[in-house]
């Protein structure tokens, strides 16, 4: 071993840090406990003002149950949008109209946000090196990449930007080590390198005796994908984005209410909510039904329509 390597091979472990433990990561990077009032938003939240201006009662009791309490609808009780589901996908969909004059409803079959595929999504956040060149992966996965550090530093979810490698142990691997550079760099992500042995083991201490170069790129990182969901439709409801859930779709169709009016799609929602029952066995009841036309109930719950203009 070189000396290089030996002085990697002998220093001792680092620790790694714990988002929320002694400190946060915020915009990718790495933020102590004794500086985060300096980066979060942590003052002027006292005597239950909330960010978006709204004072909470606490009266839960007279919440609306499974929805926002404010209502995004127009006068005749619909939307300009209709979001169907909020995993990770439906919910940047839902914060990212909030910025606009629309009427968006978000609606989830769940009994919350992210209970779908996103909560078992690995949090990977790809730089994009190995989706096929001219995919839709291709075309937007390094700019979604480079999104990532101005989204966390908004809403505070934890992303981590410690970069990925993928290591190769003999002259094989090191040129498909060469492939997945050429297409990272036909699908425009940067600051993509090959690294020797002696840099992989700065990186690495206990990387495979075997390993001899690696793929690095710095901008991969990771999440955690139900606090940044989570964090996203939050912040799309704060913004005016009306929120139910525990409601499935039963039916979506176009429907022509007038002689001379405009289509409008008819999205039918099946309410449900959980019997008042101890056990741990969920038995569901009916539950009031939604919006201005109401189809045959089922017992799962009512179902209701929310137009769409």
């Amino acid at each position: 071993a070189t000396r290089r390597e030996a002085r990697a091979m002998s220093a001792k472990p680092r620790k790694p840090n714990v988002h929320g433990s002694k400190g946060v990561y915020v915009g990718g990077e790495w933020i102590p406990i004794e500086e985060c009032a300096d980066h979060l938003y942590i003052a002027g939240c006292e005597g239950g003002e909330e960010l978006s201006g709204i004072e909470c009662s606490r009266a839960c009791e007279a919440c609306p149950r499974s929805r926002t309490a404010h209502s995004a609808a127009a006068g005749d009780g619909s939307y300009d949008v209709v979001v169907v589901g909020a995993g990770c996908i439906g919910s940047m969909v839902a914060r990212e109209l909030s910025k606009t004059q629309a009427r968006v409803l978000l609606v989830e079959a769940a009994d919350d946000v992210t209970q779908g595929a996103t909560k078992g999504n690995s949090g990977i956040v790809h730089a994009g090196y190995d989706d096929k060149p001219g995919s839709v992966r291709a075309r937007f996965c390094w700019p979604g990449n480079q999104m990532f550090p101005q989204l966390d530093r908004e809403l505070h979810f934890g992303y981590e930007q410690n970069g990925s490698l993928v290591v190769a142990t003999n002259e094989d691997e090191e040129a498909v080590l060469e492939e997945l550079m050429a297409r990272g760099e036909k699908n425009g992500v940067q600051n993509l390198r090959i690294i020797g042995r002696e840099e992989l083991l700065e990186k690495e201490p206990f990387i495979a005796e075997g390993a001899t170069k690696a793929l690095y790129s710095p901008d991969a990182g990771t999440i955690t994908p139900y606090e940044f969901t989570i964090a996203v439709a939050e912040n799309a409801a704060d913004n005016g984005v009306e929120v139910r859930i525990r409601r499935e779709v039963a039916a979506i169709e176009t429907v022509r209410e007038g002689e001379g009016e405009r289509e409008r799609v008819r999205v039918t929602l099946r309410h449900w909510e959980p019997a008042p029952d101890p056990s741990p066995v969920r038995k569901p009841s009916a539950a009031a039904r939604e919006g201005a036309a109401t189809t045959s109930s089922t017992p799962r719950g009512a179902a209701g329509a929310a137009g769409v203009g």
